[in-house]
């Protein structure tokens, strides 16, 4: 399994997508401080708000676009065989279908990892090149996104296992793309608007407490952050779509 893991794991950081990815990271990294100085420089100025510290503390809020992401890390380590357990080759020697779905799994936990780090380090070099002047970055700004991005680890993760599963269960590729954005973004959404004060759909307002989504506005603030509930439930969802998905691919007919 090891080898197998290994083996796939350099297969995906060496794949071109992979590089339009990290790229990808980098464009939003730098379109964000862009944003954010000529909304200082041309609209509103040097006002509270339009500080570097602030568009740190604002991007915590946003850790939902990297979530709805994490379909493309799963469709990227399962690569072009997608998934015909078939192929084999030297890696996949003695391994059942099973573990060809767990070892694609912690293969993609891996690299959202990598990617994590990546997107962290760029995030928290660029802004301060782009917004020196203000002088307001200090160690315990940086200290506290660090933390921010560690907590929302185990919900990346379970996006990640959420695609994962759909990549395993529903051919073929275009499929479980569109059904992993329906699912995971169309339908949260339309959930939590109706859970909102204008509406309050009450069946929404308690289904609401059970989604991943709204979970990553609540790291945005101290006060409004809950670990216990993201980590139970981050993990309730890997255990589920793990369990699906690995049963699905055990019985699916190629």
């Amino acid at each position: 399994m090891i080898y197998y893991i290994k083996s796939q794991l350099q297969r995906s950081l060496t794949d071109k997508y992979f590089r339009i990815f990290i790229i990808g990271i980098l464009v939003a990294v730098l379109l964000a401080n862009l944003a954010m100085t000529a909304f200082r420089d041309i609209i509103y100025g040097m006002n509270d708000g339009t500080f570097a510290y602030n568009l740190i503390m604002f991007a915590k809020g946003f850790f939902w676009l990297p979530y709805y992401a994490t379909i493309f890390i799963a469709d990227e380590v399962i690569g072009p065989e997608y998934p015909d357990p078939r192929i084999r080759d030297k890696s996949t020697i003695g391994l059942t279908r099973r573990h060809i779905f767990f070892g694609k799994f912690l293969t993609e936990v891996l690299v959202l990892l990598i990617c994590a780090v990546f997107a962290t380090v760029a995030f928290l070099v660029i802004t301060p090149i782009f917004q020196v002047h203000d002088g307001t970055i200090n160690a315990s700004v940086i200290i506290d996104f660090a933390e921010a991005v560690f907590l929302a680890m185990p919900l990346f993760i379970a996006g990640v296992s959420i695609g994962n599963m759909f990549c395993f269960s529903i051919l073929p590729r275009k499929k479980a793309i569109f059904a992993f954005f329906f699912f995971v973004v169309a339908v949260p959404r339309a959930i939590m608007l109706l859970a909102t004060d204008g509406i309050r759909f009450i069946p929404a307002v308690m289904i609401r407490n059970l989604l991943l989504t709204p979970q990553f506005q609540e790291l945005q603030f101290y006060a409004t952050r809950n670990v216990p509930k993201i980590i139970i439930s981050s993990i309730v969802y890997v255990v589920i779509s793990c369990l699906y998905g690995a049963y699905s691919f055990d019985k699916k007919e190629f």
